[in-house]
C-alpha cells in the first residue's frame, strides 16, 4: 500500500500520537473544610486521589458521610473498599472525631486490605481507645466466625515525625512541622507524577510552609478573617493570632510560594463578617488564583 496523498495527489505526513495509559491524574477532593464550630456539615477531611487510588488526609466528624456522598455521586476512588491510608496532620477532634467511622463502616462496607493509619505521637493510644470501644460490636464480625462473615479488622498506625513518611508507585508523602499551640502538628506535601499538593494542616504562619509549598500547584491552608477577630474578647485574640493564619498573612505567604491555586480551608469567620469580607482581605494582596474551598469541592 503506497503512501496517502491529499487531493492534489500532494504526500501527506501522518502524525501518530501515543499516550501513555500509565501517565499519573491526580486531583484534590475537599471532604469536610469546617472547624470546631460547624459552619459545614463535616469537619475536617481532605482526599488526594491519583489514578483513582485515595490518600484520606484527616477525618473530623461527618468524614464518612461525606465520602459515602462523594463515592455515590460518582467519585469511584472514594469506594469504601479503597480507603487504606489515612494521613493525619494532628489530634485534636475536628481532624480525627470521624476516625470510628473511618475504621470500622468502611470496613462493614467491605475494606478488605488493611488501614495504614500515618500520625503524630498518640495515634496508636487514639485507635486503640477506639477499638476498645467498641469491642462488642466488633466482637460478631471479628476474625470471620460470624454468620456475617467479613474479614477480620486489620489497622496499622505509623507514628511519624517530619521527613518521608510514606512512598508508593504513585505518591510520596513527607510531613512538616508547624506550629499549633501545645499539640504536635504536621503539614503534608504529596507529590504525584503530575501533581504536588501541601496541605498546611493547623498552623500559624511557619517558613516551613512557605519551603514546602514554594511552586506548588495546590496550596490548602486554614485561614480566618483578620477583621472579625475583633468580635472575641483579648484572650481569644492572643489565642487565634497564636494557633491559626490570618487572611492578611497567609496573602503575604502566598506571594511568596505563588502556587497555581490557593485554596482556602478550615475558614474561620466571626460575627456578621462574611466570605466575600475574608476573600477580599486576601486578593487585596495576593493576585494569583485563589478559591474558598467547601465541601465536596475537586481540583484537578
Amino acid at each position: 500500500m503506497g503512501s496517502p496523498h491529499d487531493e492534489n495527489d500532494r504526500p501527506v505526513a501522518i502524525v501518530f500520537l501515543f499516550y501513555s495509559t500509565s501517565m499519573s491524574k491526580t486531583k484534590l477532593c475537599l471532604l469536610g473544610t469546617s472547624t470546631p464550630n460547624y459552619e459545614t456539615f463535616a469537619q475536617q477531611c481532605a482526599a488526594v486521589i491519583v489514578d483513582d487510588v485515595p490518600y484520606l488526609i484527616d477525618c473530623g466528624d461527618g468524614a464518612m458521610p461525606r465520602i459515602m456522598q462523594a463515592y455515590r455521586s460518582g467519585e469511584s476512588a472514594l469506594s469504601p473498599h479503597k480507603l487504606s491510608r489515612l494521613f493525619l496532620t494532628h489530634l485534636h477532634p475536628d481532624h480525627t472525631a470521624g476516625l470510628a467511622g473511618i475504621i470500622i463502616s468502611a470496613w462493614v462496607l467491605q475494606r478488605t486490605a488493611a488501614l495504614h493509619i500515618y500520625g503524630p505521637a498518640g495515634t496508636q493510644r487514639l485507635v486503640d481507645g477506639i477499638l476498645a470501644a467498641y469491642a462488642d460490636g466488633l466482637a460478631l464480625h471479628r476474625n470471620g466466625k460470624a454468620p456475617l462473615a467479613i474479614v477480620p479488622l486489620d489497622v496499622v498506625v505509623h507514628e511519624y515525625t517530619a521527613g518521608r513518611i510514606y512512598t508508593d508507585e504513585r505518591m510520596t508523602v513527607e510531613a512538616f512541622s508547624v506550629s499549633h499551640g501545645v499539640v504536635e502538628s504536621y503539614g503534608l506535601r504529596l507529590v504525584s507524577a503530575d501533581k504536588t499538593i501541601v496541605h498546611s494542616g493547623d498552623t500559624c504562619p511557619q517558613q516551613t510552609v512557605i519551603d514546602a509549598a514554594r511552586g506548588c500547584d495546590i496550596l490548602l491552608h486554614e485561614v480566618y478573617c483578620a477583621a472579625s477577630l475583633h468580635v472575641h474578647h483579648a484572650e481569644w485574640h492572643a489565642y487565634h493570632q497564636a494557633v491559626h493564619t490570618s487572611s492578611i498573612q497567609l496573602a503575604e505567604m502566598a506571594c511568596e510560594i505563588r502556587p497555581k491555586l490557593l485554596v482556602l480551608n478550615h475558614q474561620l469567620i466571626w460575627g456578621d463578617y462574611t466570605e466575600a469580607d475574608l476573600m477580599a482581605e486576601i486578593t487585596a494582596i495576593y493576585d494569583g488564583d485563589v478559591v474558598f474551598g467547601r465541601d465536596l469541592d475537586v481540583f484537578e
